[in-house]
Parts: C-alpha cells; sequence; structure tokens
C-alpha cells in the first residue's frame, strides 16, 4: 500500500483539475430525502390462503381473485400460508393490498410462455414495449406490498427455463432498441409470441406507496425487482439469492424517494442498478431516478457492486449510500457506466462507509461502455463523492475514472480511502476538479 501524493498523482491523472483537502458543502439532503418516504397502510382485514398439495396444479388465478376481492373490498392482507404454490402465469397486485407469504411459503412460477400471455406494458432494459407479464406484476396500483419469510422463486434452475432465451434474444434485443430509437408508437412495439424477451421476475410499474420486506427472491431468468416510474418505495430486509446473469439485487428504474436498507444480495450481476431508461426512447419519457437511499446492506458476492447506467438516459440524482458491506466482487465495486448514446446525467452522488473484501477493480467511472452505437450524447458526471471507504484487496487496479476530452467527468470527491493491495496502476484521465483527501493504496 502507498499513500497517494500530489507528486504521484501528476503522474497518474492528465487534463485534471487536482486539489487537496478542500472541504465542500453536502450534495446530498438525506433527511429531506427521508421525509418523503412513508410506508403504506392497510386495512385490517385478512384474507387466508392455503397451499394446494400438488405442484401441477396452478393456484395464481384464484391468489389473483382474492388479491382483487381484497382490493375491492377496500384493501387488507392476502396472506399465503405455509407450503408450495405453483402459479402457471402472473400474479397481479392491486391497490391496497399487501400480499404477505408466511415463513415456509414458497411461491415457483411455470416456464411455459403461454403462461405469461396476454402482452402487457413493460420497460425492457430501458425501452418500452409489450410484452410477455412479469411473474409478479402491478400498473397503476397504490398502497402495495409483498411481506413475510416466504420464498418467490423464479424456478430458472428448471430445464428449458426462460434462463436459456438470452442466447436466442439478440434480433428481438436488437429490434426493440431499435423502435425506441426511431420513435415507433409504443403501442406497436409487441413482443411476446414468436419472440425471446426475457420476462422480469418482480416489474412494478407506474406505483406509488411501495413496500417489499423480508421476503427471499430467488432463481430469476433476468431482472428480478423492477420498480419503474414508482414513486415511495420501501425495500427492507429482503434476501435475494440469484446467481444468473442480468440478476441485480433491485433495479431502481425512473423512480423517486426511494429506501432500501438491511438487505442480502447475493447477484449474478449488480447488487443495486440505478437506471433511468435507454437513449430515445428514455429522452422521450424524461424521467430520472432520484432521491434515493441506500443503507446498512451486504453482499458476499456478486458481479458489480453499486451501479449507475448504463441506461442512463433520464438522468440519476440526489443519491446517498452507506455501510454497504460486500465480500467478494468479481468485476467493478463502484461503478459508473455509460457512453455517447446515452445523454442524461449522474449528478449529487455521496457513497459512504462502503468495505469491501475482494474486487477486480474498486473504483471505476467511464462514459465509454460496450454497445456504442454511434450517437454523439455523453452522459455529464458531476457531484460525486467517495469517502470512508476500505477495500483489502483490488486485483487489477484501485481506481479507473476514464472521461471524454469533451465531457470531462466533474467535481469528484475522494476522501479517507484505503486500498490494502491494488494489482496495477490507476488510471485517471479527463476529470475536472478532483479532490483528494487521505487518499491510499
Amino acid at each position: 500500500m502507498k499513500q497517494v501524493t500530489v507528486l504521484s498523482l501528476f503522474l497518474l491523472i492528465f487534463h485534471s483539475g487536482f486539489s487537496q483537502n478542500s472541504k465542500k458543502a453536502p450534495i446530498v439532503d438525506v433527511q429531506a430525502i427521508l421525509f418523503n418516504i412513508s410506508e403504506p397502510t392497510f386495512a385490517d382485514h385478512l384474507v387466508m390462503v392455503y397451499p394446494i398439495n400438488s405442484k401441477k396444479r396452478s393456484v395464481n388465478e384464484f391468489i389473483n381473485k382474492k388479491i382483487s376481492d381484497c382490493s375491492q373490498k377496500g384493501g387488507g392482507m392476502v396472506v399465503l400460508t405455509e407450503g408450495d404454490y405453483f402459479c402457471k402465469g402472473p400474479i397481479v397486485l392491486q391497490s391496497n393490498v399487501n400480499l404477505h407469504l408466511e415463513e415456509g411459503a414458497h411461491v415457483i412460477f411455470s416456464q411455459d410462455s403461454q403462461d405469461y400471455l396476454p402482452v402487457v406494458f413493460v420497460r425492457w432494459e430501458g425501452t418500452e414495449a409489450y410484452n410477455y407479464s412479469p411473474f409478479i406484476y402491478a400498473n397503476n396500483a397504490e398502497n402495495i406490498a409483498i411481506t413475510g419469510k416466504g420464498v418467490i422463486d423464479g424456478n430458472a434452475l428448471s430445464e428449458n427455463s426462460f434462463r436459456e432465451w438470452r442466447s436466442k434474444q439478440k434480433p428481438d434485443q436488437n429490434k426493440i432498441r431499435e423502435m425506441g430509437r426511431d420513435g415507433v408508437p409504443v403501442k406497436e412495439r409487441v413482443f411476446g409470441e414468436g419472440h425471446f424477451l426475457r420476462p422480469q421476475l418482480i416489474h412494478l410499474v407506474n406505483c406509488r406507496n411501495i413496500l417489499l420486506e423480508d421476503i427471499m427472491v430467488t432463481n430469476g431468468a433476468f431482472w428480478l425487482i423492477q420498480p419503474t416510474y414508482c414513486n415511495n418505495i420501501t425495500i427492507r430486509g429482503i434476501t435475494v439469492e440469484s446467481r444468473f446473469i442480468n440478476n441485480d439485487g433491485v433495479d431502481i428504474d425512473s423512480d423517486s424517494n426511494i429506501l432500501i436498507e438491511n438487505c442480502l444480495f447475493n447477484t449474478g450481476d449488480d447488487f443495486v442498478a440505478i437506471k433511468s431508461g435507454r437513449d430515445q426512447d428514455a429522452w422521450r419519457v424524461n424521467k430520472p431516478s432520484k432521491n434515493i437511499v441506500i443503507r446498512n446492506c451486504r453482499s458476499e458476492n456478486c458481479l458489480h457492486g453499486i451501479s449507475f447506467g448504463s441506461e442512463i438516459s433520464g438522468g440519476a440524482e440526489n443519491v446517498y449510500a452507506e455501510n454497504l458491506q460486500f465480500g467478494k466482487i468479481r468485476e467493478y465495486g463502484l461503478q459508473f457506466k455509460s457512453n455517447k448514446d446515452r445523454g442524461g446525467y449522474i449528478r449529487n452522488i455521496v457513497l459512504n462507509g462502503i468495505r469491501i473484501d475482494t474486487v477486480n477493480t474498486c473504483i471505476s467511472f467511464t462514459n465509454q461502455y460496450h454497445s456504442y452505437s454511434g450517437g454523439n450524447s455523453p452522459t455529464t458526471f458531476e457531484n460525486i463523492r467517495i469517502e470512508n471507504l476500505i477495500c483489502n484487496v483490488s486485483e487489477e487496479k484501485a481506481i479507473s475514472i476514464i472521461g471524454l476530452p469533451e465531457m470531462p467527468i466533474t467535481n469528484v470527491e475522494l476522501k479517507n480511502i484505503t486500498i490494502n493491495n491494488a494489482g496495477g496502476t490507476s488510471a485517471i484521465t479527463n476529470v475536472k476538479n478532483m479532490d483528494w483527501d487521505n487518499v491510499n493504496f
């Protein structure tokens, strides 16, 4: 380990402004964010659901009927008692209902694509379209929750699961992106039967007043928990155990006023990803992800730690994360990623009190992320503070902050950073106004 000094920094940093020990005012008002976040409340009405003693018989329609009846009667709690619940199709949440999974309740979903028709409105990798229904879905609902100690199982370990569609999705993936770029009306962007865009596990769209608490989410084929265009979200005490590619713990997608706390995310992809849509389609929608607090969460194993992007075209701002603990991160620890197609911005970010055992690259910024298709709209990165970080081993390099000559990364503060063992030389280019205080690697 070596202490980074002014002299050694000039050997590392090019086209960058630099200062040490400067003091800045807080750039995220955490208390103001928390003031605007509250949990939904529910009527004292209980609806009990008991398991059927055969996994071959589907219960999702029965559960949906109980949810609908409960909602129409003013709401309450629909309780799945201990046992197995096999669903040949989606569970659809409705307003004023808390779907509660008692300990020992195990909800598992079929892998027959016909069970998830007709198509519904979704946002798929940042572009709006109509696709197979997510396994748990809500649209334009308020005061909704999924709680309890039960398990929501996407069943992606099974043979012929949706997970296998990833190898077939490229034509449809290219098509949906093309439709977004070209402004094709959303109602004409119909996928579903004959196409291979994997459905999300939990996808909540245009909802408000949401609580996810204590549940376990496992074995997803695609994105696991994706609130989109939602407001006032609390995610507390949940466990995610899903190690396949594209399995992020939570994908915040153009949402506002979010608290994520006391969670365990062991994932095949990002720990938590903050997104806001892809390219021209997200510019049309124009909804950032903003006012987010993430605290007291951990991961034993994930591909990336907390990440911003790459679908960030609507912007991300006012994010505060503290006391995050990571075991092994296989690639990037704190990742800010975009490219010149995206536009948008990442600004007013504070990451405080991060602990990492082993990672490939600890801190990474890039405006040259993959899948670039020739655009000329780089993302703005500005007002980002990382402080009180301790990393044991950063195998490749400690820090990689790579801006663009035409769009430097601006106003970055690193304070109290200790990386005990770093494999390679850090790279910092095209950064404007960078403050360092007690940085050691």
